[in-house]
């Protein structure tokens, strides 16, 4: 099983000169999505480029945030098979149809090319997440960065977390890419049986897009607190759905949307 790092002989530039070194790189690796079609038959609705660490709650999450199911009731229903590639088989009837494509590591919304959301939305605006101070956001986040092993000793991670009411940060997940960092965070929660997202505000280690909104939107996350900026289109989709969002947060302040 990988934990989700490589080492790998890479030259490295120092003021002295530069010499060889082993260095310890975050993996990506293609891994394919199979679910039920209308059939009954095995088909993959995606294929991500993503870090092989929690799979099972990569799937589940993807599942969940991209509106391809309403529930899971448990890991049982998947299966992770290594052959030539990697495939997470999931036992349950996926509404979605194959895609064209790869999803890249930076790509979180190729099959939304009209930024729409043909799903139902779960609106639950929680007024606690709407009303936080900087001090508490800043410490979410740095526990956040903190909980980030892989990225910690690779610097190549994406990390994505759920704050709850009581102040704590479960389900810390990270990824080479942002918004499977987020699936996993999400999929973790719902295979942990807690699916009170209503209750949580999702953390994120890097810039806040679109598609992470719309993964939000999709289950019913109130909030969302970003270590980088946010896009247009996430503003826009946010106000949409009453999202509160903050970004770009530090020492001296947070861009902030919502009342």
């Amino acid at each position: 099983m990988s934990d989700g790092e490589k080492r790998l002989p890479l030259q490295r530039l120092t003021l002295e000169g530069s010499n060889i070194k082993q260095e310890i790189i975050v993996e990506e690796v293609a891994i394919q999505l199979n679910g039920l079609d209308e059939r009954g038959k095995f088909f993959t609705h995606a294929t991500l480029l993503a870090t092989p660490i929690d799979l099972v709650e990569l799937h589940a999450g993807h599942l969940l945030s991209e509106g391809y199911v309403e529930q899971i009731n448990s890991s049982d229903l998947f299966t992770v098979r290594n052959d030539a590639s990697i495939h997470i088989d999931f036992q349950g009837r996926v509404y979605s149809s194959s895609r064209e494509r790869i999803v890249t590591s930076s790509c979180g919304a190729c099959n939304h090319p009209d930024l729409s959301i043909n799903v139902p939305i779960i609106n639950s605006k929680n007024t606690y997440f709407s009303n936080l101070d900087l001090t508490e956001i800043r410490d979410a986040l740095h526990s956040l960065t903190t909980s980030m092993k892989l990225f910690n000793v690779s610097g190549g991670s994406h990390g994505a977390g759920l704050y709850s009411l009581p102040g704590d940060i479960k389900f810390v997940s990270e990824d080479i890419g942002r918004h499977n960092a987020v699936d996993k965070a999400i999929g973790k929660c719902v295979l942990n049986g807690d699916t009170k997202f209503s209750e949580t505000m999702l953390l994120l280690s890097g810039r806040c897009g679109w598609d992470i909104v719309a993964k939000a939107a999709r289950v019913g996350i109130p909030a969302i607190s970003s270590l980088g900026a946010f896009s247009s289109a996430a503003v826009q989709l946010a106000r949409e759905q009453n999202i509160t969002l903050y970004g770009f947060v530090g020492k001296e302040g947070a861009w902030k949307v919502g009342s």
